[in-house]
């Protein structure tokens, strides 16, 4: 107003129950505002918030909740609601190689909240190393042991939440618009303060974002939310590895945004590793820890030696020229360590829980049920 002078402000603050804000103003003719300011400061550093809680908004129909235990290998439970359908578990793609995944579907198929994801593996960062070696950044690089790696530099959170969400999360969706994306550097840094505490010298890094995002479906309009860690491991100089270690979110129509976020809330909040389980991974890696060990010993004392057995080359082919003229190869099951013969012709062999084998040309996965059959030379 003409003559005025005014100061507003506006404190805002996010729970997992809602949003809240409160606005403030101050006004005073231009002329005595500045001496006003010191009344003005008291009176505003007087407020209190007093009363009853208001009741918590409506989140849509009444969910009942279930505890739901992975069905792979008893890995971790969580709760979902009553008669949703739920699928994933833990699916392991070598013995220090594991990813938990959930996906949680509404009974009518409108409501999609997920946590993981099996198909993105874990990552190296390109070093001119690798590139010499015939591993530029895009390829496939194993160090040994059932486990593969995806050559690539490390993406920080917030940009592969979005990512995740243009390539996968909103496939089937129209006019993919993203309304709101953010960094989150406070969950940065509490997760870093606690891995920091655990990581015995080894330097690890986390940082997370997360993004949401409007599209349309069939005509009807949708909601969704994305939000992603990923968590790097400095080995040494530009050496490292990294890893998705959060991904969660969800797509709804959007009035049903708050039972999809509801949904969410209880899966995290209730989410549990199995003890016993968890007691065996550990056990599991340190076994194979060791065997690495041993084994780089084994080799090295073998290269010391410059010893290497005739009768074992002879061996090696005459099993060559067998496989040859039967048109077939031998691959090995890198979790149970079996070798397996199959029909030659393909570039890579597959193999799920029901022990179905399948060939494929590209490095492509059939399913999330499929690990990969290591290929002898």
């Amino acid at each position: 107003s003409a003559g005025r002078a005014a100061v507003a402000a506006l404190a805002w603050t996010v729970s997992p129950k809602g949003s809240a804000a409160f606005a403030y103003v101050t006004a005073a003719p231009t002329g005595r505002y500045a001496d006003e300011e010191e009344t003005f400061a008291r009176v505003l550093a007087s407020f209190r918030i007093a009363g009853a809680p208001a009741e918590e908004r409506t989140r849509g129909p009444d969910l009942t909740f279930v505890r739901w235990q992975d069905p792979r290998e008893g890995a971790f439970s969580l709760e979902v609601p009553s008669g949703w359908s739920v699928q994933g578990g833990m699916f392991r793609f070598a013995s220090v190689d594991t990813r938990a995944a959930v996906e949680i579907a509404s009974p009518d198929g409108e409501i999609r909240v997920m946590g993981g994801d099996p198909d993105i593996p874990p990552f190296t960062v390109p070093t001119p190393t690798l590139q010499m070696t015939g591993f530029p950044e895009g390829s496939w690089y194993s160090p040994g042991y059932g486990v593969n790696m995806m050559v690539r530099r490390y993406v920080a959170g917030l940009d592969f939440a979005r990512e995740y969400v243009t390539g996968k999360a909103a496939q089937g969706c129209a006019g993919l618009s993203f309304v709101d994306q953010r960094e989150r550097p406070d969950v940065s840094r509490a997760v870093n303060s606690i891995y920091g505490r655990f990581a015995g010298g080894v330097s690890v890094e986390i940082t997370t974002g997360e993004v949401a995002y409007t599209c349309s479906r069939e005509g009807r309009a949708m909601s969704g939310y994305c939000f992603a860690g990923t968590l790097v491991t400095r080995i040494s100089g530009n050496m490292g590895i990294w890893k998705v270690e959060m991904l969660h979110g969800y797509l709804a129509p959007s009035e049903r945004v708050a039972e999809a976020q509801a949904v969410l809330d209880r899966g995290l909040r209730t989410f549990e590793f199995s003890p016993a389980w968890w007691g065996a991974q550990q056990d599991l890696t340190a076994q194979t820890s060791r065997i690495v060990g041993e084994t780089h010993a084994q080799v090295t004392q073998a290269i010391d030696d410059n010893y290497w057995s005739r009768q074992g080359v002879m061996d090696e082919l005459s099993r060559r020229r067998s496989n040859a003229m039967l048109e077939v190869e031998d691959v090995v099951d890198p979790v149970y360590g079996r070798e397996i013969q199959v029909q030659s012709g393909s570039n890579y062999y597959w193999l799920d829980h029901r022990g179905t084998i399948v060939g494929t040309d590209t490095y492509t996965t059939p399913g999330i049920d499929f690990r990969e059959l290591i290929r002898r030379p």
